[in-house]
């Protein structure tokens, strides 16, 4: 994984972006997130994802404590999504570097009493809209089970159009119809 390269001379603190949004606020993971990771990154959640829920919530905190590390490199940006009134924990969104330095990958899961109020679409239109500004990107993907079809109606609401489609094995041993989707970054 290549290191995301920022715009301008200086290189942005990924643990210190911060995206408000209209009902949403996404920050970096920390460990005051790690006990709601713990109990909402469940089976249901992981269904369509390559991770597996969290045996422990050890694993949690090596979760945070990895992410942090790695944004601290500039390997990818890892945040928490909340609600901008409570702070409830909603979810998390990142931007993960890949191989090829000119490509990010998007990526968000949202707490499944979350579902169904686009808070997910929400969090990924925003971080995409940071991405664009401050990272040098030709463009983002976004790899998607297709049967999950409100993550792909994400893509799709960012003008995504289908780059590959492919089969993996997740960490659970799913089998995964993957559908990656190219997001322009520019």
């Amino acid at each position: 994984m290549n290191p995301l390269k920022t715009k301008g001379a200086a290189s942005t603190d990924f643990l210190a972006v911060r995206i408000e949004g209209e009902r949403i606020v996404l920050s970096p993971i920390s460990d005051e997130h790690a006990q709601d990771i713990f109990h909402e990154f469940t089976e249901d959640i992981t269904r369509y994802m390559m991770p597996k829920p969290l045996s422990d919530v050890a694993h949690a905190y090596e979760f945070v404590d990895t992410g942090r590390k790695n944004m601290k490199a500039g390997l990818e940006l890892i945040l928490a999504i909340t609600k901008v009134n409570s702070g409830e924990f909603l979810g998390i969104c990142a931007i993960h570097g890949t191989d090829d330095p000119q490509v990010a990958e998007l990526g968000v899961w949202i707490k499944k009493s979350a579902h169904g109020k686009k808070l997910g679409r929400e969090a990924v239109r925003y971080l995409a809209e940071w991405g664009r500004k401050n990272l040098l990107l030709s463009y983002f993907i976004y790899p998607v089970d297709c049967d999950n079809i409100p993550s792909r109606k994400i893509a799709e609401s960012l003008g995504g159009v289908v780059l590959e489609e492919k089969v993996r094995k997740s960490m659970s041993g799913a089998t995964l119809n993957e559908i990656v989707y190219k997001i322009e970054a520019q």
